[in-house]
């Protein structure tokens, strides 16, 4: 599909959107929903699952809720920690080159369908490995998935904290976002237990990606505080992932703000890990007052149980948000994305004329 034939079918699609605009009673349907902040092994569906398994040769349980229940968190998770937990079965389901282009088709299939137009979908390449894949040939499967798909998404490669020495993994990760860098890959990102393992320990990492000229984001303030943020914008990254906690510092929110540093905010995810208890705590009037670019993403669509237009929505009903402000949140996904300018005018366009 060329770049003008998929602008016109998507500005179709969004011209179909509409809200509903009573103050207090404000439903959002959202036909141009941007996504950030989306792990391709958090997000597998049911259905997709049952793909995986099958190319995998792994047995799932026939009813579909206990496998949902296999693939999502509870009321009762405790932390981040506990939260990642939920990432071993999906990442058994993605050991080969079918499977990982399989999941990511499917996931850009599934947003395509509920209206969003751009994604940039992450994962760590040294996950998939356990059957003898190289990370570039995942790199690649993961790839061919999303253009085989039609839908307009990149990747972001991540790096993983880690207990271990995983420095030449880390650094193979880096090198791959280098090599594919406006070739379907458009950063690279830190993740893993941040409570655990801080941003220091992986300077090495952000110094090389400096050098090669990569763009990054990193996983901060999230388990760990305002001070984690700090580091992060000191080691050079374009965006923050999560930055919630950045609220606990002035000096932070000022950093963030004077360097126009996006945050990826997460809220059902920030739920989930305990790190605020209702969505009404989550600080967003506090970030969009003090001028902190926020931009509204899922996380993980199937461990959370979310996405990123019900992400939204939940902000709109906690917030009391109006159709102007969920725009310029909209709005600011775009311009905080990792795309070429010519790339953002098209996408400010469709949002534009559907908002």
């Amino acid at each position: 599909m060329n770049g003008n034939s998929f602008l016109f079918n998507v500005l179709m699609v969004a011209q179909e959107s509409a809200f509903c605009t009573g103050r207090n009673s404000f439903v959002f349907n959202q036909k141009c929903a941007v996504d950030l902040h989306l792990h391709l092994d958090g997000s597998i569906s049911v259905k997709s699952a049952r793909d995986l398994a099958e190319i995998e040769g792994i047995l799932l349980p026939e009813s579909d809720e206990e496998l949902e229940n296999l693939l999502s968190v509870g009321d009762d998770c405790r932390d981040l920690n506990e939260y990642l937990e939920k990432f071993a079965l999906p990442v058994s389901l993605l050991q080969s080159e079918k499977s990982l282009e399989k999941c990511s088709y499917n996931i850009c299939k599934e947003l395509l369908e509920e209206g969003f137009i751009y994604a940039e979908i992450r994962f760590a390449p040294q996950l998939h490995l356990q059957k003898g894949l190289t990370q570039k040939q995942v790199v690649e499967a993961v790839l061919r998935g999303v253009k085989n798909s039609g839908f307009k998404a990149n990747v972001i490669l991540c790096a993983m904290r880690s207990g271990e020495d995983n420095s030449s993994e880390n650094l193979e990760t880096a090198a791959l976002v280098k090599e594919f860098l406006n070739k379907g890959v458009c950063a690279l990102d830190l993740a893993g237990a941040e409570g655990l393992f801080p941003n220091e320990k992986y300077s090495y990492l952000f110094k090389k990606a400096k050098e090669d000229g990569v763009p990054f984001t990193i996983h901060s303030g999230e388990a760990s505080g305002a001070a984690s943020v700090e580091k992060a914008v000191e080691f050079g990254a374009r965006r923050i992932g999560h930055g919630v906690r950045s609220v606990e510092s002035e000096k932070t929110l000022k950093l963030l703000r004077d360097k126009q540093i996006p945050i990826e905010i997460c809220p059902t995810s920030n739920l989930n890990t305990n790190i605020f208890e209702d969505y009404s705590d989550i600080p967003l009037k506090k970030f969009i007052d003090y001028g902190i670019i926020v931009t509204v993403n899922s996380d993980n669509m199937s461990v959370s149980r979310t996405d990123a237009r019900k992400e939204m929505q939940h902000l709109i009903e906690s917030h009391n948000l109006s159709a102007s402000e969920v725009k310029h949140l909209i709005l600011n996904s775009v311009n905080a994305s990792f795309l070429s300018e010519k790339e953002k005018k098209d996408l400010r366009k469709i949002v534009e004329n559907s908002l």
